[in-house]
């Protein structure tokens, strides 16, 4: 039996998957989507896919991922998707399919333990009685585990100072010229990566590798023989990350952190150690005053302009370099020593390239507050770079996600990666969206640059909210509205208000599923990613269409860029983008068959402007209506079946 006849049967009707996993349900689109992607593998083709919410698109490439026999590394964006796939979907696909190949994941090295910094941390540093028990804690884990995953060990997250003194970083191990690689949890699990026949990765990780090869330093991840990016519409942005850089203030402040730590332990007589640490964190102190004290971005007319700041810059790469220079002269002391040199010099090298760099293909920013700034470097275009490496891998490519296309075509992904060659194919969610909600549009609503425009957004859906009895995710393109709209409900919702920034986006989610009359109110990290199916979800509110603020760095330098290639910057850049990310916001409402609510929104520019009918074709089928009539009566119909 062919591989596409043995894919085919699994999905089928009465096939393994519906025979033996409850809840199986056989969809048309599926199976079709799955016999492409097993053609793309056959032919080492490139192939891009749409695939609506309910699709069943996971499945739609892990049957075939499995039953190739090939070597497949698949990436996702969110850790709740590569977490579904390790923990539940591949081993529940493993057995169903009989499949004997290694399946695994791997992360970036600073998610595992070192044991050699492990043992730094409990013999050089001061530790609080906190950090004595998480310690403990982790020596013992240590003992038995098998991966060094310090996600897995449950006692400290990436969040905690401790994180970053026990974990794999690159610079320590290359210094420390280690003795232990046998037994060191990385170099384990990379070397049995290269063995999995399934690997799960994540973009982040794939595009550090990406980069890597593109600078001709080898790489992180093993050759594969098909490529899986699920949730791609994220990819081009993360991969300009990694194809570019940024120097913080956090790592400075850090690194001047640790340099004291690395002479306290290895060193101690050289004072002089310190004082030039000192110095150094003054001048990044004086080159953050220098931008001053309110969140902004810059562009590098406006950074260029400031002679302040470019006397601040260019005294902290000179210290930079004078400290690096004399780390060196101390680094055989001692790995900690040996780690901070290294950094100091890479941390000048990469100051120094984004001062003076005349790249025009290159944009140099600064995003700052008053405590705090990122000095970045970031391509204007990464389709060079990704398709070159592309081709130079091999093998068969598939990318989809929820959100890839514009009113059915794929133009603005293909340009980011240059997929030019790529096959495509839409298969529309199964959904009844005629028969499972609405799309209410309130007329009469201001500008949105209007000042009382949140005010009065927030005055046509009280009724709904009030209807719903909460059930309500409200999103929102920046925080100022977020809190405007915050402090308005606040005086008068007497349910509960969830509020992104106040706690962990998890604990939000599993409140707003536990607590009665809850609103969640959420700006761009809740727009995608978040699965609420059921009741409790009924109502979801979208306050713009998401368009990045023109007066970005990043966006102004886009839009320069393509208007120097005879392109308009609104039409292939900000309308393609506003569009991708208005239907991830809109997919939060409808989850499952079952599910029935109401979208609402609110920005009059989607009747008003001529764009708005691309936008409104582009989202899902719903009864578009004008008037509060048919959302009330769907929320009253939805409370009468709660309760």
């Amino acid at each position: 039996m062919t591989l596409m006849a043995r894919v085919e049967a699994f999905l089928n009707k009465d096939g393994a998957l519906e025979q033996r996993i409850e809840g199986f349900s056989v969809r048309t689109a599926q199976i079709e989507m799955a016999k492409q992607i097993t053609a793309c593998f056959e032919s080492d083709d490139t192939l891009i896919v749409e695939a609506g919410t309910g699709t069943g698109k996971t499945f739609a490439y892990l049957i075939p991922a499995l039953l190739s026999g090939k070597q497949v590394i698949i990436s996702t964006a969110t850790k709740n998707l590569q977490q579904q796939l390790v923990d539940k979907d591949l081993p529940l696909l493993k057995k169903v399919c009989g499949v004997k190949g290694v399946v695994m994941q791997l992360k970036g090295r600073e998610n595992y333990l070192c044991e050699q910094r492990l043992h730094q941390a409990e013999t050089l540093f001061k530790n609080t009685k906190s950090d004595w028990r998480k310690l403990a804690k982790l020596r013992h884990w240590m003992e038995s585990s098998a991966t060094g995953d310090l996600s897995e060990a449950g006692v400290i997250d990436e969040s905690d100072p401790l994180w970053r003194k026990v974990c794999a970083k690159l610079e320590f191990c290359q210094a420390a010229a280690c003795q232990k690689e046998g037994e060191c949890f990385y170099p384990k699990v990379k070397q049995k990566a290269l063995e999995a026949q399934v690997l799960v990765v994540n973009h982040h990780l794939f595009c550090a590798d990406l980069a890597l090869r593109e600078q001709g330093f080898g790489e992180l991840l093993p050759d594969a023989d098909c490529y899986v990016f699920d949730e791609a519409h994220q990819l081009p942005d993360i991969a300009a990350q990694f194809l570019g850089f940024s120097v913080s203030r956090f790592q400075l402040d850090e690194l001047c952190r640790d340099i004291k730590q690395a002479k306290a332990e290895e060193s101690n007589e050289s004072e002089d150690v310190v004082d030039r640490v000192n110095v150094l964190q003054e001048q990044v102190k004086l080159v953050n005053e220098a931008l001053g004290k309110w969140d902004r971005r810059w562009n590098w007319e406006q950074l260029a302009g400031s002679a302040v700041f470019l006397q601040h810059i260019k005294r902290l790469i000179n210290q930079l370099a004078t400290l690096a220079d004399h780390l060196k002269t101390l680094e055989k002391r001692g790995k900690l020593l040996a780690a901070v040199a290294k950094r100091t010099q890479e941390l000048e090298t990469q100051l120094n390239l984004w001062l003076n760099t005349e790249k025009e293909t290159e944009v140099r920013w600064a995003e700052s507050s008053q405590a705090r700034f990122k000095l970045n470097m970031t391509p204007l275009s990464v389709a060079e770079p990704f398709s070159r490496q592309r081709e130079a891998i091999g093998g068969g490519w598939v990318f989809t996600s929820a959100t890839l296309s514009v009113h059915e075509r794929f133009d603005y992904f293909v340009q980011r990666l240059g997929l030019a060659q790529a096959q495509t194919a839409v298969w529309p969610s199964p959904f009844d969206y005629q028969a499972q909600g609405v799309i209410y549009h309130p007329v009469g609503l201001p500008d949105p640059r209007s000042e009382d425009y949140i005010k009065i957004c927030m005055r046509a859906v009280w009724p709904l909210l009030k209807e719903s009895e909460g059930r309500a995710f409200l999103l929102f393109t920046s925080f100022r509205a977020l809190n405007e709209a915050k402090t308005l409900l606040a005086a008068h919702w007497k349910g509960v208000l969830l509020v992104q920034g106040e706690d962990a986006k998890h604990r939000l989610l599993a409140r707003f599923k536990s607590e009665k009359a809850a609103i969640l109110l959420g700006t761009s990290s809740f727009w995608e990613g978040v699965d609420v199916k059921g009741q409790d979800l009924q109502l979801v509110v979208i306050d713009r269409i998401p368009f990045a603020p023109p007066d970005d760095p990043l966006v102004q330098a886009r839009e320069s860029y393509l208007k120097q290639k005879g392109l308009s910057g609104f039409a292939h850049f900000q309308l393609p983008e506003a569009v991708m990310a208005l239907k991830q916001g809109a997919g939060r409402l409808i989850r499952d068959v079952n599910d029935r609510g109401v979208l609402v929104l609110c920005d009059p520019r989607l009747s008003s402007k001529g764009y708005g009918q691309t936008i409104m074709k582009s989202l899902p089928d719903f009864p578009w209506v004008y008037q509060a009539d048919a959302p009330l009566n769907l929320l009253k119909k939805l409370k009468k079946e709660v309760k």
